[in-house]
């Protein structure tokens, strides 16, 4: 992968006032496994430095966010879960409102959206809204990372970049890259 996609990448980070994280369904195989943990602790000094918010289209109850803010994460699917608790649902509930505001409030901000393996299993959670908030926020730029459904609609091919890269060997290769 060429140096360049990460430079721009970190540039475009440093200057985004605020960042949101969509975790898609090509992490769902990722989500127990001790790499995914390692990468979240890697990551998360650089996330708390921004404000920031992850939603995952992840029905899994029974994992970890390990060093990422949960106030900072939400999972709407698990909504739809059949052994949830009503104290877990109403905790779900809160963070998709919470979610819902914090987005609301980015428009006219310099936004950062980074897509992670989404496709079209789900996207109406995480793929097609990235889509408009890029297209109605002029101050945004969408990464979108997927090795199968990179595309990116014509409308906002200005301000986004299509990454062709399984999202977990270029968040691999990003840490790399920041090392050096």
């Amino acid at each position: 992968m060429e140096k360049q996609i990460f430079s721009d990448f970190i540039d475009k980070y440093r200057d985004a006032e605020m960042v949101v994280i969509g975790i898609g369904e090509e992490w769902n195989a990722y989500l127990e496994k001790q790499e995914y943990q390692d990468l979240l602790a890697f990551y998360a000094p650089y996330l708390e430095k921004k404000n920031y918010f992850c939603i995952t289209s992840s029905k899994k109850n029974d994992f970890s966010w390990g060093s990422l803010n949960p106030k900072r994460v939400v999972q709407p699917l698990l909504l739809e879960a059949e052994q949830i608790t009503s104290e877990k649902k109403e905790e779900v509930e809160k963070q998709w409102d919470l979610y819902n505001k914090w987005l609301s409030a980015t428009l006219n901000k310099k936004l950062m959206l980074i897509e992670l393996g989404e496709g079209f299993l789900i996207p109406n959670l995480i793929r097609w809204p990235f889509e408009k908030v890029t297209f109605i926020n002029q101050k945004s730029v969408l990464y979108r990372i997927n090795g199968q459904l990179p595309q990116l609609p014509e409308n906002i091919s200005e301000r986004a970049a299509a990454v062709s890269e399984s999202s977990y060997d270029f968040l691999q290769e990003l840490k790399k890259f920041l090392a050096q």
